[in-house]
């Protein structure tokens, strides 16, 4: 057989495409190799939330290829994938040569059909299309490379243009499956053992608002029954009570389309898991306005309140851009204090960097490199605070945890994540991976939890 070697950068829904690539390439022979010095094929999978993706994906093809030279080996198929892929098209090969195959983010249905192209003597395979009316590749749940988690898209694309962001340039605009194919994926998953599975998409829950859709099982003749319209909530409703798995996740949520509905809906089933991913991006009114985000600080702390609000013991987290084009220290320190009202159980952070084609790549008031890195620094140190306050909280309590492998700092030890998404190890007693087990949290670290089995 051919072998495949496959790098994946990036969120989960890349490792979920390189899921379906792998799988869409096993049909015309390829196996998968760890090795790229036996590969006869070697794709990149890329993100464009790191800066200077493009260049990092040009430097790793050139040190690959240095490596089979240096090996004596000839050298194999180049390939990129994903939004690089998307964003840079034909310049990729102007740029790198011995990349043969680009494909974008609604191709990967198509990736042996671009093969069989540089096999009939093409020097180049391309498609980067993208259409709202795009199928959605799904994956057999035999097909899944994570043994005990399964991802599953819900929506794919993205109809916001936030200022700064690249992905409805890259992704295409949105759209959502039909709760039946979702549903049917979700219980076929289960019937195989899978004890979680995450719900994947730009905006998950704003699923269905691109184009109404409705609850298949009662058909889509009556657009005028609205309780047959099917919106996120009523999707996990669906989800909840008709997959058969034990735990459900989502993300990534869109502050604007998080609604009440959702959390009661939440509230009402065990098997949905109490975590909510919620970007904030800026606690600043007028740094969200540059940002075209949609909302306002009031607006979003109406939806922390609501989650807040609800029965269970939620675990927030969100993401956030420190050094905005034009972003003064008074619109900083708005965004330091809305981080202490929310109280964050996790907070990605990231500096600002400009993306191609994006209006905020025009914005000429950029802030210093140093102005930038102070703010970081300081919003870190406060949600460092907060983060361990809020893992402390847990000592003593009796969580479930899903187990999912062996801790990679200690071989006497499984690791795994509790229902609200927090890294959990514990010492190893019997043969438990894949299970539900339930620990007893006796220390809270900055990013984890350790305990002992009950």
């Amino acid at each position: 057989m051919k072998k495949l070697y496959l790098e994946t950068y990036g969120c989960q829904m890349n490792v979920h495409d390189s899921e379906k690539a792998t799988f869409a390439l096993a049909q015309v022979g390829y196996e998968q190799t760890d090795t790229p010095e036996d590969a006869d094929l070697i794709m990149l999978n890329t993100c464009m939330v790191r800066e200077k993706a493009a260049r990092k994906v040009y430097s790793r093809v050139d040190a690959l290829k240095h490596e089979r030279k240096r090996a004596k080996r000839d050298l194999p198929v180049f390939g990129v994938m994903g939004c690089v892929a998307q964003a840079e098209a034909e310049r990729i090969f102007e740029r790198s040569p011995e990349v043969k195959l680009v494909m974008g983010t609604q191709a990967i249905g198509k990736l042996p059909e671009l093969l069989g192209q540089l096999e009939q003597g093409f020097s180049h395979a391309i498609d980067v299309r993208l259409t709202k009316d795009a199928e959605f590749f799904n994956l057999d749940a035999h097909a899944r490379q994570t043994p005990h988690v399964a991802y599953v898209t819900i929506t794919e694309g993205c109809n916001k243009f936030c200022s700064y962001c690249i992905v409805p340039f890259t992704r295409g605009r949105e759209r959502s499956r039909t709760p039946d194919s979702i549903v049917g994926e979700a219980q076929r998953l289960a019937t195989q053992g899978f004890k979680e599975v995450h719900l994947l998409g730009q905006n998950v829950n704003s699923y269905g608002l691109s184009g109404k859709l409705y609850n298949s099982r009662g058909g889509e003749a009556d657009a005028a029954k609205a309780l047959n319209e099917i919106t996120f909530g009523k999707l996990l409703d669906r989800l909840a009570r008709e997959s058969n798995l034990p735990r459900i996740k989502y993300t990534t949520s869109f502050p604007r389309d998080f609604d009440r509905e959702i959390i009661e809906v939440m509230d009402a089933h065990e098997n949905l898991c109490p975590w909510v991913h919620l970007p904030v991006q800026s606690g600043s009114n007028r740094v969200l306005r540059m940002m075209r985000r949609g909302y306002t600080r009031e607006d979003y702390l109406e939806k922390i309140a609501l989650i807040k609000q609800g029965k269970k013991d939620y675990s927030i987290t969100g993401d956030l851009i420190v050094g905005f084009p034009g972003e003064t220290e008074a619109d900083f320190l708005d965004t330091m204090s809305l981080v202490a009202e929310v109280e964050y159980d996790g907070l990605y952070i990231f500096k600002y960097s400009p993306r191609p084609h994006t209006p905020a790549a025009t914005y000429t008031d950029t802030l210093p490199d140093e102005v930038v890195t102070e703010r970081f620094m300081r919003v870190n140190e406060l949600q460092r605070r907060i983060q361990r306050r809020r893992y402390e909280r847990l000592v003593g309590h009796t969580v479930e945890v899903l187990v999912e492998g062996i801790s990679a700092k200690s071989a006497d030890d499984y690791t795994g994540h509790t229902q609200c998404n927090k890294v959990m190890n514990f010492k190893k007693q019997g043969e438990l991976l894949g299970e539900l087990a339930k620990v007893k949290v006796t220390q809270a670290y900055q990013n984890s939890l350790y305990g002992e089995l009950v």
